[in-house]
């Protein structure tokens, strides 16, 4: 039978119903993208309970997990063996994307440099000036 594991609001600016913001957001990011997937798992290799994950992956990083139940044998002898789990994750190349977009990190902004303003009004206007008498 499927655990039913009671999602708790996230907590923003430290408290409940608290402001999202870009600093609030980008702490969110920085979490999700260095969550360590072992946190998933207990001493001897196996999946822990949902109820024992992390907020982080509770949250959006897991997106799904899948149970297939193993079994050998037919009819009377069939016997369970074991369980197949998976975990489908988010995508966390996404994460770092949105990290480096953040108006606070900028890494991907680009800087461009525009050269030759100086008298540029002037030049226009001696140039709006000729085409003026050039029309008449």
């Amino acid at each position: 039978m499927p655990r039913k594991v009671k999602q708790q609001p996230p907590e923003m600016d430290g408290e409940p119903g608290g402001k999202v913001d870009a600093g609030w957001l980008l702490g969110r990011l920085v979490d999700e993208a260095t969550a360590d997937i072992a946190d998933l798992y207990d001493g001897e290799g196996k999946l822990k309970p949902v109820d024992e994950w992390p907020a982080v992956w509770r949250q959006g990083l897991v997106q799904g997990v899948e149970i297939e139940e193993r079994f050998e044998g037919r009819g009377n002898a069939r016997e369970q063996v074991g369980f197949v789990k998976k975990i489908r994750l988010s995508d966390r190349l996404k994460r770092l994307e949105l990290i480096g977009k953040h108006i606070g990190v900028k890494a991907f902004e680009e800087t461009v440099r525009v050269k030759g303003l100086e008298g540029l009004g002037e030049r226009l206007a001696r140039a709006a000036k000729r085409l003026a008498e050039e029309g008449e």
